[in-house]
């Protein structure tokens, strides 16, 4: 009798690692990999050519204005590029994605409030925090919750450096992992610390959608 129920205790056993290994799988290989939409703002102390390269380890799949080897602009100091445009805008396919251990647990509806607030702790001033709500908000499918975490500034660097010459004084770059939950967790919140702008200062927002 015992060497029956040794038995069934092992077969269950090797069933539950085989399901729990194939939903692990699955987990790691459905991440979206697009990081969508990063927004790349230049704020020059004097009018000035700009010359901007993304060093990603992976492609890119979208580009405005069109990018070739990179883009040299003109920008204004108040931030217009080419007289048209507010930022640079791409797209990029990347090749891996090293997810945070800390964020935020967010519900749905407090989406807007929790931008407005943590976006200009972040450092975004009030034309990017709106602009980067404008398209999130529409982007993000509705859910319970969302689980938010910001993807490290090592990986940033790593998988979709920014190279820009001059180089700037002062850069901040604000890229997340979103993923929709159906329940809330715990989860420990990173610490914020607010960047000051100095001189010639660059600030890139994006994000990644997991589903």
């Amino acid at each position: 009798m015992n060497k029956i129920l040794m038995w069934i205790l092992i077969s269950i056993g090797i069933i539950v690692l085989a399901i729990t290994g194939y939903v692990i799988y699955v987990y790691l290989t459905s991440i979206n990999t697009i990081d969508k939409k990063p927004a790349v703002y230049l704020y020059p102390t004097e009018n000035s050519q700009i010359s901007v390269q993304v060093n990603i380890n992976g492609k890119m799949i979208a580009d405005t204005p069109n990018y070739e080897n990179g883009w040299n602009v003109f920008v204004t100091k108040e931030g217009i590029i080419e007289n048209q445009y507010d930022y640079l805008f791409y797209e990029a396919k990347l090749n891996k994605v090293d997810i945070p251990t800390k964020g935020w647990i967010v519900q749905y509806s407090e989406l807007n409030q929790w931008f407005d607030i943590n976006l200009k702790k972040l450092g975004l001033n009030e034309k990017e925090k709106n602009q980067f709500k404008k398209y999130w908000l529409n982007e993000l499918p509705k859910a319970n919750y969302y689980e938010i975490k910001l993807l490290s500034q090592e990986f940033l660097n790593n998988n979709m450096n920014l190279i820009i010459k001059p180089e700037p004084d002062t850069k901040i770059r604000i890229n997340f992992l979103f993923k929709p939950l159906k329940k809330s967790y715990k989860i420990e919140n990173p610490k914020i610390t607010t960047p000051i702008r100095n001189g010639f200062t660059v600030v890139e927002w994006g994000g990644i959608l997991n589903k």
